[in-house]
């Protein structure tokens, strides 16, 4: 905890921080609330929400609950990186966030972030670093023996003051073995030696190849094992989300000529005012080069975040206003995608759409927005990802609502992907705008009115479209939210403070071999330690199972 938190005892803390996250952070939904809780009570812990719970703002949250003035470091996938940025500036705005690219910073900022693959780059200014908690974002990514998992291991090992937050929708995405490392990064005592876990876990046996660990063994044990560690609750469980969460999201995907063709498109409209005629059609048409070339740019990333989705085992139905993206994502899909464009017969639209809502093989929908957007369910995807952005507000709306419709029975997710310093930035900011309108009564003109006007006004009255930045909107509270969070959170901190005021958990056990001999198991947060030798070397024992049965 806090060096403000080492004067005061646990529930103390606890309560103070339900209080501040309470009057500090009204739009966080309950569950964000006691992910809150759950991380900064135990300090080193896996935050493993489905996807879609809010993982990145819970941790956040924590971190800087966990620590006001100090330094934070958050290591995350590349496609990603600028949406951990945005969202650290929507929880403190103004803060210094760094995202490590070439070089070196001169003076580190309070945030930093940094993708996997650059660890090598800054290992030397990372280890200068010294945060005082570390993020690791989709920590399912260091499961294996490899030099990325190594190297976040290392950073992790190199500053063991530190609080260590791991968050992963999938933490055992095929066996128990894709645990250990997770369990290695936060300390816990039994990973200290994989081959203990494996052969508890993992059924391991000698094949005369090596140790074969793929398998799976105790695994209602293990769970007890992990539980004081590991927080995952499924969208279903999460019951205070709201029937459709709509995200913007951030990626790096563009090439050096998209601004310039935008560029050129503005300039064109400055220097000729007119809004009819051939200044208009010429306008229009360096626009949509500029569009397309942005939209095609981003369809690499586009591509990475559908296949984490559907690795992960959601079905996604993908939009785009372009055949060149849709061309792109089928061939990178082939196998397990269906298409729909204007180009297809009322037959083949209705094979395509059956395929997607009966055949578990089928895992991702492409359809171009304007031909796929409306008049067919997709109730069987919960998650619509928007390549590009659209002038018209209601287009995307209507698209939503393929999978947010009767018959559907989970919460549905909507994805806008946008790059950052172009044309996608200033048109996700109306949009978002523009979504908070939806359901007042002016919001139904405005949703289906074109917002390229918005555009033309900022060009000809010589306001930079790219200044604002996206805020708000995705995690909007409801009414009486602040007194449930209060509520919520002081009954977390009332059991904590339990355990603080009795202390840990003691339990005897004789010893099987040694007459005399008793040793000592201490549980605290659902984590034992035993001062017997075999849990000294295995991170496990027979003793500190009893004591968590």
């Amino acid at each position: 905890m806090t060096s403000a938190a080492l004067d005061t005892t646990a529930a103390d803390f606890l309560v103070a921080a339900a209080e501040r996250v309470s009057a500090g952070y009204p739009d966080l939904f309950r569950h964000q609330t006691t992910g809150v809780a759950f991380l900064l009570s135990r300090r080193k812990a896996i935050l493993a929400d489905d996807m879609g719970l809010g993982k990145t703002r819970t941790a956040i949250v924590a971190a800087r609950e966990h620590s006001p003035q100090g330094r934070v470091l958050v290591v995350t996938p590349a496609s990603v990186k600028l949406g951990w940025r945005r969202e650290i500036h929507l929880v403190e705005p103004g803060a210094s966030v760094d995202v490590l690219e070439k070089g070196d910073p001169e003076t580190p900022g309070r945030w930093t972030v940094v993708n996997y693959d650059r660890l090598p780059r800054f290992s030397e200014y990372l280890r200068e670093l010294r945060p005082d908690v570390i993020i690791v974002d989709e920590a399912h990514a260091i499961k294996n023996k490899s030099t990325r998992s190594s190297r976040t291991l290392g950073l992790i090992a190199a500053n063991p003051n530190a609080a260590v937050y791991l968050l992963t929708g999938t933490p055992m995405m095929n066996r128990p073995r894709d645990l250990f490392n997770l369990l290695k990064a936060i300390d816990h005592p039994s990973a200290k030696s994989f081959f203990s876990f494996a052969k508890r876990y993992c059924a391991a046996e000698e094949n005369g190849y090596g140790l074969d660990s793929n398998g799976a063994s105790n695994i209602e044990e293990l769970a007890k094992v992990i539980s004081g560690v590991m927080l995952r609750r499924t969208k279903d469980e999460a019951l205070d989300l709201p029937e459709k969460v709509r995200t913007w999201l951030p990626i790096e995907a563009v090439k050096p000529n998209v601004t310039s063709l935008e560029a050129r498109a503005l300039e064109y409209l400055n220097k000729n005012p007119a809004r009819d005629g051939e200044t208009w059609i010429t306008f229009l048409g360096l626009l949509n080069k500029a569009r397309h070339a942005l939209a095609v740019s981003k369809s690499a990333s586009t591509a990475t975040f559908v296949a984490d989705l559907v690795e992960a085992g959601q079905k996604v139905v993908v939009f785009t206003s372009y055949q060149a993206v849709v061309d792109k994502l089928a061939e990178i899909f082939e196998g397990k995608s269906v298409v729909l464009t204007g180009s297809n017969s009322a037959k083949e639209r209705d094979e395509a759409v059956q395929a997607y809502q009966t055949n578990p093989s089928v895992r991702v929908f492409i359809g171009n927005l304007q031909a796929a957007g409306t008049g067919i369910t997709l109730t069987a995807g919960t998650h619509v990802v928007f390549n590009d952005l659209d002038w018209v507000p209601a287009n995307h709306w209507q698209a939503e609502d393929r999978v947010y419709r009767i018959g559907q029975t989970q919460t549905a997710f909507a994805t806008y992907l946008y790059a950052p310093n172009t044309l996608d930035e200033f048109v996700a900011n109306l949009l978002e705008n523009k979504a908070r309108l939806v359901g007042a009564v002016e919001g139904e003109s405005e949703a289906r009115s074109s917002m390229i006007s918005a555009l033309v006004n900022a060009a000809i009255d010589g306001v930079d479209v790219y200044a604002t930045e996206t805020t708000g909107g995705e995690y909007r509270g409801t009414v009486g939210l602040l007194e449930e969070t209060l509520t919520l959170l002081e009954s977390f901190a009332s059991d904590q403070a339990t355990t603080a005021q009795q202390g840990v958990v003691v339990t005897k056990f004789p010893s099987s071999s040694s007459p005399g001999t008793t040793y000592t198991v201490e549980v605290l947060n659902g984590v034992a330690r035993c001062d017997c030798t075999g849990f000294t070397y295995r991170g496990n024992c027979s003793h500190s199972r009893k004591a968590l049965s």
